[in-house]
């Protein structure tokens, strides 16, 4: 039986089309099919595998610090993502006005919005977990059930937290703004949980002790860490636990409900013109013209590249992860063997993303191979514009080095600018046309060139610890230096006339 169009069930039914279509695309019975056979095979194993991990599981109850940090690492994963998808659903799709102006029931709408956001984060934990709840079912433990209404009383509480919090940013900061801050927001918290797990790792020996000690008392009972502590209540929920399952679900569909109506009252009173993007534009100052091509092209690059928040967060987003190796070495001194290697990695992966916004994500690339300067020095200017920052904080590194070791300070400026400036070569010699949002999707769809830098870099990387162990064998990681960027130069011919025309064949 069909719902009826214009009803609650019609509006969610097409909210979840929409989103399905955005995650697999043409792939849905392909998905379906292999995902199906995959939960099939989860079942049988946790059929297998439930009598001896049994005691382990049971044993989280009295301990349950390490299950329920887990459980708050995927919540506050979860928000990030629910963050994401309230951007899209309130301010980048910019459908709600027409919406609004039809006959449905506006209070529908937003609940509905809201029910789709919340079910977007359910089918990776339900995959993981309902295979273990049916087979604990089947098996004697119907408390293992619980992990239905726990696990939708999660996702609607965290729905709630990443609604209020495009809410509030759309608040402070504009529609505009909010929705670059919003996908920033949601893409740092991930990176942000990572460096706390990592902090015991960056403190000296002695800090670390006592934070070890901290902690022993802190999970003991009583402690403010405990087993009874009402932190570890969504765990005890996911066991059937009837007051933490009652908690639980009180606070997330109270939550969901008072957020969707605020959402609601804001928009419908109001707020429409900044949710949609509304705003007048700041005054234009005076014009101001330089001359000089190299000046003005290093300039405009560096411009457009501040000017776009989303775009840094992107650049800079993978290499947080590399921060708790570079504060590890650091804290250990310049003798450190990874700390080099590291900040090599670092240095080639950001001069990369920074060239391949400045080479391949060109607005009008028809428009500058017209101009009537030759395109190769447009090129190379357009290279050095991504280069220059990064070494810009590569030089106080190095410089810091000098007077401890002067090696170590020699490798890093050799080893970093060479894997600058062979990222760099490789997206001018073999370029692939995109758009800046797509930064992130970029090793995806670079095609040979993706490989090409990879290489080039990873040899870079080796060069820096050869020099340290063996420099008697650092001709061959040149040579693979030297391997990539010929691959690059000459397999990208093509790829360089596709971009450029027929002005690339005077580079």
């Amino acid at each position: 039986m069909s719902a009826r169009p214009g009803s609650w069930p019609w509006l969610l039914r097409n909210e979840l089309r929409l989103s399905w279509r955005g995650v697999s695309g043409g792939h849905l019975w392909f998905i379906a099919f292999f995902g199906g056979l995959l939960w099939l095979f989860m079942h049988w194993g946790a059929w297998v595998v439930l009598p001896s991990m049994l005691p382990v599981l049971l044993g989280m109850l009295k301990a349950p610090f390490f299950g329920g940090a887990v459980f708050w690492l995927f919540a506050t994963l979860a928000v990030s993502q629910t963050t994401i998808h309230a951007v899209n659903a309130f301010i980048v799709r910019g459908d709600l006005d027409l919406l609004l102006s039809s006959p449905l029931e506006q209070r529908d709408i937003f609940l509905v919005r809201g029910l789709a956001i919340a079910l977007s984060v359910l089918p990776l934990p339900a995959f993981l977990l309902l295979p273990l709840a049916h087979v604990g079912a089947l098996r004697g433990f119907p408390g293992f059930l619980a992990v239905y209404p726990a696990l939708a009383a999660a996702a609607l509480g965290c729905a709630a937290a990443g609604i209020l919090l495009t809410m509030t940013l759309v608040r402070l900061l504009g529609a505009r703004r909010a929705r670059t801050a919003g996908q920033i927001m949601a893409a740092a918290i991930g990176a942000v949980f990572f460096l706390a797990f990592q902090l015991p790792n960056m403190l000296p020996p002695e800090r670390r002790a006592r934070m070890f000690d901290w902690f022993k008392t802190a999970v003991t009972d009583g402690g403010p860490l405990g087993p009874a502590s009402p932190l570890w209540w969504p765990l005890r929920a996911l066991y059937g636990e009837p007051g933490p399952l009652l908690a639980l679900a009180l606070a997330g569909t109270l939550g969901f409900w008072l957020v969707v109506n605020l959402a609601y009252r804001r928009f419908v009173t109001g707020t429409q013109e900044t949710l949609t993007g509304g705003g007048t534009a700041a005054p234009a100052g005076p014009a101001a013209f330089r001359s000089g091509l190299t000046r003005v092209l290093l300039v405009k690059e560096w411009k457009l590249i501040l000017r776009d928040m989303q775009v840094i967060s992107q650049a800079l987003l993978q290499l947080l992860y590399l921060l708790p190796m570079v504060f590890a070495g650091f804290s250990r001194g310049p003798r450190n063997p990874v700390i080099v290697p590291v900040l090599v990695a670092a240095a080639a992966m950001l001069a990369g993303n920074l060239a391949w916004i400045t080479v391949n994500a060109e607005d009008a690339p028809e428009l500058m191979a017209t101009a009537p300067v030759p395109l190769a020095r447009v090129l190379w200017i357009k290279a050095a514009a991504a280069v220059l920052p990064v070494l810009a904080v590569l030089l106080p590194l190095a410089a810091w080095w000098v007077t401890r070791s002067p090696a170590k300070a020699a490798t890093l400026l050799f080893c970093g600018a060479g894997g600058m400036l062979s990222a760099a070569l490789v997206q001018v010699w073999n370029p692939r046309q995109g758009k800046r949002h797509d930064l992130r999707y970029r090793h995806r769809t670079g095609g040979p060139a993706s490989f090409i830098e990879l290489f080039s870099t990873v040899s870079w990387i080796g060069a820096a610890v050869l020099l340290d162990s063996k420099p008697v064998m650092l001709p061959a990681a040149l040579a693979g230096v030297a391997l990539a960027l010929a691959v690059a130069r000459r397999t990208g011919r093509a790829a360089r006339e596709d971009s450029w025309g027929s002005a690339m064949k005077a580079a």
